[in-house]
């Protein structure tokens, strides 16, 4: 591939004129000047917005088909099924049929379906395109966080890993929010032409194919890596996994359970904006900061964080005074939100290092199954808490959780260079 070129949005690089050695040489080269980088980001927020734009519509549109209110749960149950199985076969399919087919399949597996929501309301019509869609999502989820982590090299893996999560995060911040008001404004056929875009990522799926299967030729694995090959991923990366879990299941219990531990829907949508709103930009900053201190100490910050956070919330719901309320809400909101946000691309650096390059792909497997089961568990086991002790107990719970997280990361990575 010496002499080759490869197009990407902003310029036509030679790929002589790079390499891995090269760039980490050169710490002003800009990641978005790095071979494949821009085109990453544009398929992947093409994804992402596609994903987000239907997720709290599709649901919305089965009830208005005649649906019951549990089987339009459903939807966004069969979307996220399918999420995980596939999220378990990408690694095998990139293998077996190269990155440029897959990475096709994931853009038109969720952009194609969505018009099927547009001719029709009726649940089996929105099961099956959520099925597939789904498909996409888990494609794209797996696919996108291994594609950044062979595109750089790993000096510069923080800082892309965090620009990546601007990419994933920045369409559904905006897109989820604003869906319903989209739609009121637009129309359900606008609504779901946007849903369509991932279908234009596949003008730079062949060029960004060829140029990650030449990035995955076999290569001779270093002494480091060599070392923990006697080792399973999930065995090496486990307490990165028990953080990012964490955090997840407390993210997963405030989305879920907002309206029910507030006392209005404005105090829950400024509670849910502070968690958001900070999550974005601080998976960007700890992805940066990741690149320069060792990821154990930032997650185990994080894990304070989200400790502080959970205990802000659980004490809200006791109180009985309203300000104190509503501050300790809010101040509980925010700090879960920079947890989460951050904790994001720091386990997710930290767990490429554990591993070892070799390995990136397993781990981008194993990082995005927990990370979607986390935001579920997190759901079920607070409502199950809620239900017999009160949300306060639920919070607690999560709080002291992510406490011992945080110690379990201290003890058990003290000799690893993570």
């Amino acid at each position: 591939m010496c002499n080759q070129s490869y197009f990407y949005p902003f310029a036509i690089i030679p790929s002589h004129a790079w390499s891995n050695d090269l760039i980490e040489a050169d710490k002003n080269v800009k990641l978005l000047q790095i071979p494949g980088v821009a085109s990453l980001l544009l398929v992947v927020a093409f994804g992402i917005g596609s994903f987000s734009i239907l997720l709290p519509l599709s649901p919305d549109w089965a009830i208005r088909g005649g649906a019951s209110e549990a089987a339009a749960g459903s939807v966004t149950a069969i979307l996220m099924a399918f999420t995980i199985l596939t999220q378990l076969s990408v690694n095998r399919a990139l293998k077996r049929f190269g990155w440029g087919s897959v990475l096709a399949t994931g853009l038109l597996s969720l952009g194609a379906p969505a018009m099927l929501q547009a001719t029709s309301s009726a649940l089996p019509v929105i099961l099956l395109s959520s099925a597939v869609r789904g498909i996409g999502f888990g494609i794209l989820t797996v696919g996108g966080a291994t594609a950044i982590a062979l595109l750089v090299p790993a000096a510069r893996r923080g800082a892309a890993v965090g620009i990546y999560g601007l990419a994933v995060a920045g369409p559904q911040l905006v897109l989820v929010s604003s869906a319903p008001i989209l739609e009121q404004h637009l129309g359900k056929l606008v609504v779901t032409l946007i849903a369509t875009l991932p279908v234009l990522g596949l003008f730079w799926t062949y060029s960004l194919g060829r140029l990650l299967n030449d990035h995955t030729k076999p290569e001779n694995a270093s002494a480091a890596q060599a070392s923990t090959q006697s080792k399973s991923t999930l065995r090496v990366i486990s307490p990165v996994l028990l953080s990012l879990v964490i955090v997840t299941s407390s993210g997963g219990a405030i989305l879920t359970f907002a309206s029910q531990i507030t006392a209005d829907a404005a105090s829950a949508t400024i509670a849910l904006l502070c968690l958001t709103g900070f999550a974005t930009p601080t998976r960007w900053a700890f992805g940066s900061l990741s690149d320069r201190y060792p990821a154990r100490y930032l997650i185990c910050g994080l894990a304070l964080a989200c400790c502080l956070g959970m205990a802000a919330l659980g004490a809200s719901v006791l109180t009985s005074n309203a300000v104190w309320r509503l501050a300790l809400l809010y101040l509980g909101s925010t700090l879960l939100g920079v947890s989460y946000g951050g904790m994001q691309s720091a386990t997710l650096v930290c767990a490429y290092r554990l591993a070892g390059n070799s390995r990136l792909a397993q781990v981008s497997v194993l990082w995005n199954v927990t990370f979607d089961l986390g935001t579920g568990a997190g759901a079920m086991l607070t409502g199950i808490i809620a239900a017999t002790t009160g949300f306060a107990a639920a919070f607690g719970f999560l709080s002291i959780a992510a406490v011992l997280s945080a110690v379990i990361i201290l003890t058990s990575l003290r000799s690893a260079k993570a």
